[in-house]
């Protein structure tokens, strides 16, 4: 498996007979032809979904696509708390605390799961009512896939969260395990990248420090 961070939350994961691409709006892209394509887009927020992403240059693309996320173009619509099965994917979807779905998805013998906006977001200074919502909605998102293991898991650490910005990684990886973790939403500020490895935290984080950056797992 190759996963490449394009941008913030774009994910490019190759595997042997297909590529997954997730919440691609900007960057490089560097696609096989060779394997058919899989686009998803958790959400319709502009930092995670691009209508560019219907011209992309590949003879077979299969789109996947949240049901707050509007076009004409040929799609499968996904809503939460739902399993859908396409060709040898098993795609399965939470809810997500911001907008949109978190995706679960099942080919080839490997697990990836890729957060899109649930989070933790807890903002320090907001109202409390507000905080105390987002992390109990976290959690039962987190209790639905709790003990689950994946090969690769994308996860939302998010610097703008100041001192709670571990919060929902911490929570993930309590409750879930996972051969690589790799932090998404980083709006470009790598150096969050040099924050998590001197919080040397417990787990098989990778951390990445610039657009493009690929690993093979």
């Amino acid at each position: 498996m190759n996963v490449t961070l394009i941008h913030h939350s774009g994910v490019l994961v190759e595997l042997a007979h297909c590529s997954l691409l997730f919440d691609y709006y900007q960057g490089a892209l560097h696609v096989n032809k060779e394997k058919p394509l899989y686009i998803f887009a958790s959400h319709a927020h502009a930092d995670h979904f691009s209508e560019k992403i219907f011209a992309i240059d590949h003879p077979e693309k299969h789109y996947i696509l949240s049901d707050d996320i509007h076009t004409a173009h040929d799609h499968l619509s996904v809503s939460p708390h739902h399993t859908y099965h396409l060709n040898n994917l098993t795609i399965e979807t939470l809810f997500s605390t911001d907008q949109g779905v978190a995706f679960i998805v099942t080919t080839e013998g490997q697990s990836i799961y890729f957060a899109g906006d649930l989070n933790n977001w807890h903002w320090i200074g907001e109202d409390e009512n507000d905080n105390k919502w987002q992390k109990e909605h976290y959690l039962a998102e987190l209790n639905r896939i709790a003990h689950r293991h994946f090969t690769l898991s994308c996860v939302v650490v998010d610097d703008r969260q100041e001192k709670a910005y571990l919060e929902g990684l911490e929570a993930f990886i309590q409750m879930t395990t996972s051969d690589a973790i790799l932090p998404i939403h980083y709006f470009g500020h790598y150096c969050i990248s040099e924050a998590l490895k001197k919080a040397h935290i417990d787990a098989p984080l990778l951390f990445p420090d610039h657009d493009g950056y690929t690993v093979t797992l």
